[in-house]
């Protein structure tokens, strides 16, 4: 998966290069990206800490904690730099951003987890977990190379990823975890 995903960021990299820009750091912006990383570190510290702590008292599974606590707050940097981006104007991009990041970040962190041997306790949880994360993965490749635009998605094919994601919400909830059936 490592090698994978190495061949993807080379091809990202290399492919439709445009011309270099000639990027010069200021000391301030270096304090403020180390103060960024440390605050991150941190955040990720006491978010892990907080959920551990609401699935004692909740009494629920540690599994679904960290998919529906820890994930949820895990993804709030991603959700500023996000707004960032969707108010200048980039409705587009900024969704886009968001499902290739869960989707690179669920692909790359349990896919080779689960093969390495992680126990699996709940075969459906993982199988429907694991499904999910190949059809929008697949679904987002299929718009890319079969997309009309090149570097940006259509307002349908936004709303079709997002209406996979919103199915994966529905399943797991209703049928997975039984929590409005």
């Amino acid at each position: 998966m490592l090698a994978a995903y190495g061949v993807y960021v080379a091809q990202a990299v290399l492919r439709h290069r445009q011309n270099k820009e000639s990027v010069r750091w200021r000391n301030t912006e270096l304090l403020r990206a180390g103060c960024g990383i440390l605050a991150l570190a941190i955040g990720a510290y006491f978010v892990v800490a907080a959920t551990e702590q609401i699935v004692s008292i909740l009494g629920i599974s540690e599994i679904i904690g960290g998919l529906f606590i820890t994930s949820t707050l895990s993804i709030a940097p991603e959700v500023f730099a996000t707004w960032r981006v969707a108010r200048s104007g980039q409705m587009t991009a900024a969704t886009t951003s968001v499902i290739a990041d869960n989707t690179a970040t669920m692909t790359l962190a349990f896919f080779p987890l689960a093969m390495v041997g992680l126990p699996v306790e709940d075969l459906l949880l993982f199988s429907v977990n694991f499904g999910f994360v190949a059809l929008l993965g697949a679904a987002y490749a299929a718009l890319i190379r079969w997309g009309k635009q090149k570097n940006s998605f259509e307002l349908w094919e936004v709303c079709l990823l997002i209406g996979i994601y919103m199915v994966y919400l529905v399943v797991m909830l209703v049928w997975v975890l039984k929590i409005f059936g």
